[in-house]
């Protein structure tokens, strides 16, 4: 069996040169002596594992580039006949020279990881172009060219056709004809899938079926929506994106459309691979900056070039979050449509993930600082309103102060998130706020973080309606303590809140909960401790 199965005819392994076009900025290249070695298999360097072998390409996650290990490797790779090592992003010029001329001696290609890349994602994407092999020169379709492919799919099926990504965003669409559904009329105009029908089909599990199976998945005609089809594009490993099918109005879809939609799948990896490492790399990069940036690290004069935003105008940052639980799902929505709320007349703004939700870096505001104030102040009035009218939530944003260049932008988050800590904490009715705003939540909640693991020696009366509700599993009296004490121990207040009599409330009170708890309502010490306790027990994860 001395046959070497790469070099058989009817399999046909990936290029360096092809791998390296697939994966685009993600990588950096030093060294190419050989493109056109072949790419036999992705190894990640493990000198107690296995040999390095002909055809690998070799990725050293664990490696210091600066390292004498990184210099023995490549000269180990070229004595191999490895495809080529992957190495992290070297910290000085003259080190990359130095491992480049090295690489060249040695006869082997030398990569770096793009400095924003993570050597997981990195590894995922080297082994989805190593999976996808040499790309096919089909119907004169370039490389990336996703609108000319959703068009030679259109004609292959005779239907309505989207290619998207993995969260249904639109990333190209075609139709031989205009007579669409209004479903389809819809995704296409905003870019994406309602989400109405996203989650109808995660709840159904389609999506769970597409992205678990190769096959086309086929649904048939259901009132307004009409028969479609779709499959799932991955490759090793790595979920690349899907493609629709949906019949014209009049119309049915051909049997031959399914093994149309397989060759489509197989084609179009390599075309979503290549567009998403060209858009996710400029992305990232943009990301990057604005986190650099809004930590206190980064140049504002980097991320004015990378965004287009004015580098030497007042700016101003926004912490996004919602009142309540935030689970993937809502995170991503609340990025979603805060990313689509306008800026306004002459201003831009970039989005960043936060921990409670999303940051808003907002530039380009008004040379007068009282008018950027405001300015800011009513962005984040009609941001809050938009979003909770659109997520059925209620969001809320904390305003941060007004800088004046984006290299001071830090300072901004940082009052910003505060801000936002206090309006979760509080029980106020504003939906945006400076931090000034609500100092008061702000210095409350870090009191009660300093009391979060304090130790009291006695029971106190909070602690005696907590022991009767885990032992009775009655909270009833801890509600009525907490609505009692939130409006100002007004019991007709605290009734109404509760749905409760008030009649029926007031003997509950008395006969009940200061009876459990033996709380002294007239002592203001016990109220303020009684406070404290329950503020606590609602949130024993206060961030």
């Amino acid at each position: 069996m001395g046959e070497d199965a790469w070099d058989r005819p009817m399999v046909r392994p990936q290029t360096l040169e092809g791998l390296i076009d697939l994966v685009g900025s993600r990588i950096e290249v030093a060294a190419l002596p050989q493109a056109q070695t072949t790419v036999r298999q992705l190894v990640v360097h493990d000198p107690l594992d296995r040999p390095i072998g002909r055809g690998d390409l070799v990725v050293a996650a664990g490696l210091d580039s600066h390292s004498t290990e990184a210099e023995d490797l490549l000269r180990t790779a070229g004595a191999a006949g490895a495809a080529g090592v992957v190495l992290r992003e070297a910290r000085h010029l003259d080190r990359k020279q130095e491992l480049r001329a090295l690489a060249e001696q040695a006869g082997t290609a030398l990569l770096f990881r793009a400095a924003w890349m993570n050597w997981p994602r990195l590894i995922g994407t080297l082994e989805a172009a190593a999976a996808i092999g040499p790309v096919p020169d089909s119907a004169n379709v370039p490389l990336g060219d996703l609108g000319g492919l959703a068009r030679l799919i259109a004609v292959q099926v005779q239907g309505a056709v989207t290619i998207e990504d993995p969260d249904s965003r639109v990333l190209a669409h075609y139709a031989e004809s205009a007579a669409l559904d209004p479903i389809r009329i819809l995704t296409i105009s905003t870019g994406q899938v309602p989400e109405e029908r996203r989650r109808a089909m995660t709840e159904d599990g389609f999506f769970k079926e597409l992205w678990s199976t190769e096959q086309v998945l086929h649904r048939r005609a259901a009132g307004d929506i009409p028969e479609r089809m779709a499959v799932a594009v991955q490759a090793g490993g790595e979920r690349l994106g899907s493609i629709w099918v949906a019949a014209l109005n009049g119309h049915t879809l051909q049997d031959s459309a399914v093994e149309a939609l397989r060759v489509a799948a197989r084609l179009a990896a390599a075309h979503l691979l290549h567009h998403h490492s060209r858009h996710h790399g400029r992305s990232e990069l943009l990301t990057e900056a604005t986190r650099a940036v809004l930590d206190g690290r980064g140049s504002g004069t980097l991320l004015a070039r990378h965004s287009g935003l004015p580098a030497d105008t007042h700016c101003a940052v926004l912490a996004v979050g919602v009142a309540g639980p935030l689970d993937d799902d809502l995170r991503i929505r609340l990025a979603r449509h805060a990313g689509w709320h306008p800026a306004g007349p002459g201003r831009s703004s970039l989005l960043l993930p936060g921990e409670r939700g999303v940051l808003i870096l907002l530039a380009g505001l008004a040379a007068d600082l009282p008018t950027a104030e405001l300015q800011v102040a009513d962005y984040g009035r009609r941001l809050t309103a938009d979003l909770s009218a659109h997520l059925k939530t209620r969001v809320l944003a904390g305003l941060g102060p007004v800088q004046d260049r984006l290299d001071h932008a830090s300072r901004s988050r940082e009052s910003a998130e505060l801000a936002l800590s206090g309006l979760l904490f509080g029980r106020g009715e504003l939906n945006s706020a400076t931090v000034d705003q609500v100092a008061d939540a702000v210095a409350l909640r870090h009191i009660v973080e300093a009391l979060r693991d304090l130790p009291l020696p006695v029971r106190t009366s909070v602690s005696r309606l907590v022991e009767h509700a885990e032992q009775k599993g009655d909270r009833t009296p801890l509600d009525a303590l907490r609505a009692y004490l939130d409006h100002s121990r007004e019991l007709g207040r605290a009734a109404d809140t509760l749905g409760v009599a008030r009649t029926t409330f007031a003997n509950r009170f008395h006969n009940k909960v200061l009876k459990i708890s033996g709380l002294d309502v007239s002592n203001s010490d016990a109220r303020l401790l009684a406070h404290l306790q329950l503020r606590l027990l609602d949130d024993p994860t206060t961030p």
